[in-house]
């Protein structure tokens, strides 16, 4: 197949994607990432034309644990099995420009030269959750262009990291022992989230007991723990005869290469769990749904930021809340049109 030119459409893109065009994948991401809206939602409409990865495990954790490292040995791991593996890591955006401040030109340098291995980074943009709003049709690209496992890294972890989980069929969550956090882990929701714990830095002092606290807590906790079963509901998952799924706690280390084995048991066997075919299909239409809230969410909300661009009426109502002629209330209504 003919590369596309610089005037190719998205839809001659995503074509090349399906054959297999790294540089084709690489420019329909950027559409995706357009500031022009008219560009992004057509690049997102070419994007959906393309199959989704077969398995995308999500990694995510605090700051400082190390998770840019761990995620460059889950790489290795993954390759060593012969699956080509994409990455979307979801950087901090900057607020002048938009753009990611990292990026993946100074992260996996070890997978730089592999062409096994496609690495992009994308900026947050400030979406709820750390989730760049391009970052799922950016996993049809890499499912599409022959990625069949495909790495989210987000930045952050807690309550906020909720977009991640209607994109990942697996998601990982980093800790490590010393950063403070322990006590953090039930106040913050954490145990929610995760199908796989990974204690890095495991040669660190504390991560023993880390790997102890985490695993009392999900013993103790009066919730339900398996996440495929909260988000199905406790109606469907009995109906689908669902078993529980205790996510293990593991002790690894990134930097070290220690405790790959365990990653790799831990993976098949919740890509085993997710694979009977009934619950393959709830999750399916769960994850759909999920998604289109948070787009519609999305889109609403830069629709009504467009529209309420600063202007002489909102610094008018500004002057009148500021001098206490009105309360705020009443002139977000009247911004709005509710309000004479």
């Amino acid at each position: 197949m003919t590369a596309p030119g610089a005037s190719a459409t998205p839809e001659e893109l995503a074509k090349a994607c399906a054959a297999g065009d790294r540089r084709a994948a690489s420019r329909l991401i950027s559409l995706l990432e357009s500031p022009v809206a008219r560009d992004a939602q057509a690049a997102s409409r070419a994007a959906g034309t393309l199959p989704l990865p077969k398995q995308t495990i999500g990694l995510t954790g605090p700051p400082g644990a190390g998770k840019s490292t761990l995620l460059d040995y889950l790489v290795g791991l993954e390759r060593a099995l012969g699956k080509r593996v994409g990455v979307v890591a979801v950087d901090p955006s900057s607020p002048f420009t938009g753009g990611a401040l990292l990026g993946d030109r100074i992260r996996m340098s070890s997978h730089r030269s592999d062409s096994g291995v496609f690495i992009r980074s994308m900026g947050s943009r400030g979406a709820q959750g750390g989730l760049a709003s391009a970052a799922s049709d950016a996993l049809r690209v890499l499912g599409g262009a022959g990625f069949e496992c495909v790495f989210i890294e987000t930045v952050g972890a807690g309550q906020a990291e909720t977009e991640v989980i209607s994109l990942a069929d697996t998601i990982c969550l980093a800790q490590v022992a010393g950063l403070g956090d322990d006590i953090q882990l039930m106040k913050m929701g954490i145990l929610e989230i995760a199908d796989v714990f990974l204690v890095n830095k495991a040669d660190r002092p504390g991560a023993r007991e880390l790997k102890e606290q985490i695993e009392l807590a999900l013993h103790e906790s009066p919730g339900e723990t398996s996440r495929t079963r909260r988000m199905l509901g406790p109606q469907l998952s009995t109906q689908l005869k669902l078993p529980v799924w205790t996510p293990p706690v593991l002790l690894v280390s990134g930097l070290d290469h220690t405790g790959g084995d365990e990653i790799v048991q831990a993976l098949t066997r919740h890509r085993t769990y997710l694979d009977e075919p009934a619950l393959a299909t709830a999750l399916r239409r769960n994850r759909i749904a999920r998604e289109m809230v948070w787009r519609a969410t999305r889109r609403l909300s830069d629709e009504l930021a467009a529209q309420l661009a600063p202007g002489a009426a909102l610094a008018a109502l500004a002057d009148d809340c500021a001098a206490g002629r009105i309360s705020l209330p009443d002139a977000i209504d009247r911004l709005l049109g509710k309000h004479p």
